[in-house]
């Protein structure tokens, strides 16, 4: 075989949920994901990819509802090219796993492959696809050795290993089960037992070295991913070269602002303006500062109108410092009297006490009580 191109992805994880997106955010984005799944067809279709591989965690968990799994098989249907899947750490081939459920076992495409065995699979004449399958939530060694460890080179097979897990270089040794052997995986390759390594479990698409990758997930799931939504195209032939290819559609940005006067607060509001398919993004804020009630109730309206145009708009609660700075001609101004009065008051001497909390009943007193004006 002169050059052979197919497809990497991973970690599609179809069914999982994000609950700081509401219910109409988590709708659109979880149709977003088997959106991004057909894409990959697409993607397949037009670079003449032979096979798409999928590197583990193609559903969120074994027990995704029926529904999810149906609609997984659809999009699967709408990838043209054969499709060898690979069960990760979140759908383990453990007891009750969704790959011998009935849903699954009646609706899976024909041209769907899960790897339930070590064994190659020879997918072309000339190409075998070699898979380290999970049978737990929690290996107790390397879950990629066994793939290929008795493994012996064989100068006319393309061979690709499949693999699921975190490599100690990148891991920091934070992994809670045994990482993959980095050194070994590299060895494999040297020596011509393998020539191309598909990892999964990382999100963010990662180049280990020009024949090992990460594919990362095929849409973004958290803000800290700084590579995601992307499909690896990758042709072998007497070199070997990947390319990451957009299928996703979805953004989750982090943005840190200091927020201590109007001009700040309009900095916010433009910065807001000018992000694009605000549909499709969701934004968490770290601020730090301090405001006077009337520009706080203002961040306060800002904040809860962006959170209806983008997918979510939230305080990141871990780094939200902003306080509250009530002065004396702000709280006068509600005209409050009786009860509202004294429990004012109450607060202004709490807050004099050094009380943050007292501040930010303050403010919503104050916000409270101009809307009703």
């Amino acid at each position: 075989m002169d050059s052979l191109t197919f497809l990497h992805s991973s970690d599609w994880q179809l069914g999982m949920m994000r609950r700081f997106l509401g219910p109409d955010g988590q709708a659109r984005w979880g149709q977003a994901r088997l959106d991004a799944v057909a894409r990959i067809g697409e993607v397949a279709e037009r670079t003449g990819a032979a096979f798409v591989v999928v590197t583990g965690d193609v559903f969120e968990h074994n027990q995704v509802e029926r529904q999810t799994i149906l609609r997984a098989c659809e999009a699967l249907k709408r990838i043209p090219v054969p499709v060898v899947l690979l069960p990760g750490n979140h759908d383990a081939l453990e007891p009750g796993s969704l790959w011998t459920s009935s849903q699954w076992l009646a609706h899976a495409p024909d041209h769907v492959t899960v790897l339930t065995e070590t064994t190659p699979f020879r997918i072309l004449p000339g190409v075998e696809i070699v898979g380290a399958p999970w049978r737990s939530r929690r290996p107790l060694s390397d879950p990629a050795a066994p793939a290929y460890a008795d493994l012996q080179a064989d100068p006319g097979t393309i061979r690709i290993l499949l693999a699921h897990g975190q490599l100690t270089s990148l891991s920091g040794g934070m992994s809670e089960v045994p990482p993959i052997d980095q050194t070994a995986l590299e060895a494999a390759v040297a020596d011509g037992r393998l020539q191309y390594v598909g990892l999964g479990d990382r999100h963010s698409t990662t180049r280990v070295t020009d024949r090992i990758w990460f594919s990362g997930t095929q849409e973004v799931t958290s803000p800290e991913e700084d590579a995601p939504g992307n499909v690896l195209k990758v042709t072998i032939s007497d070199g070997i070269e990947v390319e990451p290819v957009r299928v996703g559609a979805w953004h989750m940005v982090d943005h840190r602002v200091e927020l201590f006067d109007e001009e700040s607060i309009a900095a916010l509001e433009d910065w807001f303006a000018e992000l694009p398919e605000k549909e499709r993004t969701y934004v968490r804020l770290a601020g730090d500062g301090s405001l006077p009630l009337p520009l706080l109730a203002r961040l306060d309206s800002i904040i809860d109108a962006q959170g209806e145009v983008f997918a979510s708009v939230e305080r990141w609660t871990k780094f939200w410092t902003v306080r509250p700075a009530p002065d004396a001609a702000d709280l006068e101004s509600l005209q409050l009297s009786g009860p509202a009065r004294a429990a004012m008051e109450e607060l202004r001497q709490a807050l004099a006490g050094g009380d943050e909390g007292a501040g930010a009943a303050l403010s919503l007193m104050h916000r409270l009580a101009r809307d009703a004006g």
